[in-house]
């Protein structure tokens, strides 16, 4: 099974970005979505941004995510 999870991009740099998700903070390569830019909500799979997300959307599958782990 693969999972894709939503993290906010905190800055880019080349094809790189720092994004986060709670607690967790990763650097993806954002070269599939050359319009993405800091503030967007975008899914993460295998270290890429595979698609941006809305921003409602993303929050409460966050949420929802961090209620599975408590």
């Amino acid at each position: 099974m693969c999972l894709a999870i939503p993290m906010k991009i905190k800055n880019i740099k080349g094809d790189f970005a720092e994004v986060e998700a709670g607690k967790l903070r990763r650097t993806i390569n954002v070269q599939m979505l050359p319009q993405a830019k800091a503030g967007d909500y975008v899914l993460v799979h295998a270290g890429f941004a595979i698609q941006k997300v809305d921003p409602k959307k993303a929050k409460e599958t966050l949420r929802l995510v961090d209620e599975v782990y408590r």
